[in-house]
């Protein structure tokens, strides 16, 4: 992180875009793990619970690769 530089920033641009996605995905997990428990295949919620832990584990790479690219834009902008 000392030196930073336009493909480390795009990378990190790039982790960002994969942790929204990431999140994107979590969300159809967790409304299948709602259906299921209606339905009544999934007794225990394990889907639901699954669906929601992909989902803040996406929102957290998304906010912390998000911070590292702007950080390393910031920084090669005020060269």
């Amino acid at each position: 992180m000392k030196n930073p530089t336009w493909p480390k920033a795009f990378a990190f641009i790039g982790l960002a875009i994969f942790g929204l996605v990431l999140a994107l995905y979590a969300t159809s997990v967790a409304t299948a793990g709602v259906t299921a428990r209606i339905l009544g295949a999934d007794k225990s919620g394990d889907w639901l619970t699954t669906g929601s832990a992909l989902l803040t584990i996406g929102i957290a790479a998304a906010a912390v690769f998000g911070f590292l690219a702007l950080t390393n834009i910031r920084a090669l902008t005020r060269r």
